[in-house]
């Protein structure tokens, strides 16, 4: 089974359970899809989890990282926001809310056009923000651990590739 020797069990008996009922095909995508399918859906959970420690969800531990990231005042249009993270306006404008009353953002008027609400982190949010994401980069750093640091810039280089020759559906 060239390609799969160390593709999770589940994967690998697909494959050659395919293999063996129709080896006029191909299955060697099977590897490699089912294998980063598995990879993400594990990695996805111990981040999950890392996140419900510190009170935050994914789309949460997103939008504060998003302002954070922004850099002083550590804040934002939501359009902007929503643009950054590809979620619509009317998904930004109930996150915003729902954030907001958690106190970790906060909104206000732009002082050049009053039309336009900015967002903001608040001092709690910053600081939330802060701690998840230290414990998001120690738990991805775990999750990662078998691979070294060679095989961590080739495997970003083949996702890269990969990502970029992959097709949105809307493509």
């Amino acid at each position: 089974m060239t390609g799969t020797a160390n593709v999770p069990d589940g994967v690998e008996t697909s494959a050659r359970r395919w293999r063996e009922q129709r080896p006029d095909l191909d299955v060697s995508p099977l590897a490699v899809t089912g294998g980063l399918a598995t990879a993400s859906r594990r990695i996805e959970e111990r981040l999950r989890v890392v996140l419900n420690e510190h009170g935050l969800n994914g789309w949460e531990f997103d939008v504060l990282a998003t302002l954070r990231t922004n850099g002083e005042p550590y804040e934002m249009c939501p359009g902007t926001i929503g643009g950054h993270l590809s979620v619509s306006n009317s998904t930004m404008t109930n996150r915003i809310n729902r954030l907001e009353s958690s106190g970790l953002v906060e909104r206000h008027f732009s002082p050049q056009n009053r039309r336009i609400i900015i967002v903001r982190l608040t001092e709690r949010g910053f600081e939330v923000a802060d701690r998840a994401m230290s414990s998001y980069l120690a738990e991805s750093k775990n999750a990662i651990g078998a691979l070294s640091s060679a095989e961590v810039d080739q495997l970003c280089g083949l996702l890269r590739k990969l990502n970029a020759g992959v097709p949105t559906t809307a493509d």
